[in-house]
């Protein structure tokens, strides 16, 4: 009896890890991880380019690889007049339009004549600049121009308060509230120039013709200026007697400096000699967002009082102060297109429900566009086309959102993505 039964387990151990062996072929239709296609096939884009990567298969009998592209809509088609070798694992196709899309998949060509294809992928080359601010792993990432891949993720030891992006130098401030350090990195990551240290800073704002942050001292209750010398740490100008400051938004085209406060005042500050212009106490809790219509010289104010919001805007030329929307949701951020005025207005919601909004509104306070059901956090407008990036922590994705609410693509999931900027050679 002991006997048989030792006979049967040795058989049903043999052909247990025969058919092991056989499932742990990438290749083979039963195998759990890729059903027998080609997996980890990635199309990147890039400006005026997009870029293959795959793993090599490391089985026998593979002769080389071939990719197929095509557009939404059309037949696949091979690229190139030769297969990649067989221990290739990257390519490109430099004959692409930017800002068309694209559709990609890899086959792999065996000895036997048979053959396996990878998932399409899909890439749309640009030159967009896309960085993001993770907290769940605290980093600054950059994505691809499409927004669909990760190209780096630098991480820091806590959670940045704020991003702003100088366009014109290609710089981004961080703001490390614990640490009480401004940062400026590069485009690819690295840190320039001299690191700014100030008391518990919060937001900041960077006029962009000028090169000057402007940051928010929490502890101090003051705005305090740095710049156009990277190299130079020491404050060149303040502001004071602000109350307890929380907002502040330089601007660029209209040379003045707008800060938000928690007893819901914002004052406006001419650039040149900081002269206050002017000053609205709009009663309706503490100031959350302020954005800039510089075309106008006006800006947008967004305020919380308990769980609802008001929507403001600001005219300095008659120092009016128009009630444009109210119960608005746990109000996230606010950004101007600067070609048509429109504001984008992210409404988060009650935190973990997404059941939040993410809304185009004209300058006549009249609603262009709804996107419901997410929970919407930072965003930035595309320097392209005035369509909108914002980050969803709903779905821990970036999301493109054209100016008709229509979302035409995301990013792959991140870790916790709370902040967004893009810019353009």
């Amino acid at each position: 009896m002991i006997r048989g039964t030792t006979l049967l387990l040795t058989a049903t151990l043999f052909l247990s890890g025969c058919m092991t062996r056989e499932r742990l072929n990438p290749l083979d239709p039963k195998n759990t991880a890729t059903q027998g296609g080609l997996a980890g096939f990635n199309a990147i884009a890039a400006d005026d380019v997009v870029e293959f990567r795959w793993r090599a298969l490391s089985v026998e009998g593979v002769v080389g690889y071939r990719v197929q592209r095509w557009r939404p809509g059309d037949t696949p088609q091979p690229l190139g007049l030769t297969d990649y070798k067989a221990d290739a694992s990257a390519g490109e196709d430099s004959a692409v339009v930017n800002d068309s899309t694209y559709v990609y998949r890899l086959i792999a060509h065996l000895a036997n004549g048979d053959s396996a294809v990878s998932p399409p992928d899909t890439a749309t080359p640009g030159v967009r600049r896309i960085f993001v601010l993770e907290a769940n792993v605290p980093s600054l990432s950059r994505l691809s121009p499409d927004g669909r891949d990760l190209l780096f993720e630098r991480t820091s030891d806590e959670s940045y308060v704020d991003l702003e992006l100088d366009r014109n130098r290609g710089l981004l401030w961080l703001v490390e509230e614990t640490d009480g350090l401004v940062l400026r990195k590069s485009e690819d990551g690295a840190t320039i120039g001299a690191v700014l240290s100030i008391g518990a800073p919060g937001d900041v704002s960077v006029s962009e013709n000028r090169g000057i942050g402007w940051v928010v001292s929490l502890s101090e209750q003051r705005v305090v200026s740095f710049g156009p010398d990277l190299n130079d740490p020491t404050p060149q100008r303040w502001i004071t007697a602000v109350g307890r400051p929380r907002v502040v938004e330089a601007g660029s085209l209209d040379p003045t400096v707008w800060v938000g406060n928690e007893e819901g005042v914002v004052y406006r500050f001419r650039s040149q000699d900081l002269f206050l212009t002017h000053q609205w106490t709009l009663g309706a809790g503490p100031i959350r967002a302020i954005a800039l219509d510089e075309s106008m010289g006006c800006a947008w104010v967004a305020t919380r009082l308990l769980d609802s919001g008001s929507l403001f805007y600001l005219n300095p030329t008659d120092s009016s102060a128009t009630l444009v929307r109210t119960n608005l949701s746990n109000t996230a951020d606010l950004a101007v297109d600067p070609q048509s005025g429109d504001l984008w207005l992210s409404e988060r919601g009650p935190s973990g429900f997404g059941v939040g909004r993410l809304s185009r509104i004209a300058r006549s306070g009249a609603t262009l566009a709804t996107v419901n059901a997410l929970e919407p956090y930072g965003l930035d407008i595309d320097p392209i086309d005035g369509s909108c990036w914002v980050t969803d922590l709903r779905s821990n994705r970036l999301l493109h959102v054209d100016r008709s609410g229509a979302i035409l693509q995301s990013s792959a999931p991140l870790q916790a993505p709370y902040a967004v900027r893009v810019a353009v050679p």
